[in-house]
């Protein structure tokens, strides 16, 4: 399996680019699928890179929260029996948004 971590400047950017990627559901709209024909997608939205610094005495906080505003969405795939073609055009839709490799993900997978 390949894991491909993606960032947009916005979520509009992803939606244009990975439409295979959603549903519309009659109660909630249209909304990203977590389980696919071909893989296994996370939204995430904004990305916080180091939580908030909270004063354990008073409980006030300290630092705030730095946080990557940009959209980010994570996906993991094949599906074991996904149709390689499906796979291939998922890889190649979000090659502009895929971002080299990284060395300490913030977040895995539990699968």
């Amino acid at each position: 399996m390949q894991t491909l971590r993606l960032r947009a400047g916005d979520e509009r950017a992803l939606i244009s680019a990975l439409p295979m990627l959603r549903v519309t559901d009659p109660d909630d709209g249209e909304r990203w699928l977590t389980i696919c024909h071909a893989c296994y997608v996370d939204p995430i939205g904004p990305l916080v890179l180091t939580p908030s610094l909270i004063d354990p005495a008073s409980g006030q906080e300290v630092a705030p929260a730095v946080v990557d505003a940009r959209w980010h969405l994570n996906i993991i795939g094949p599906r074991a029996g996904a149709d390689p073609e499906a796979w291939a055009a998922i890889v190649v839709a979000a090659a502009p948004y895929t971002l080299a490799e990284i060395a300490a993900p913030r977040r895995g997978w539990q699968l």
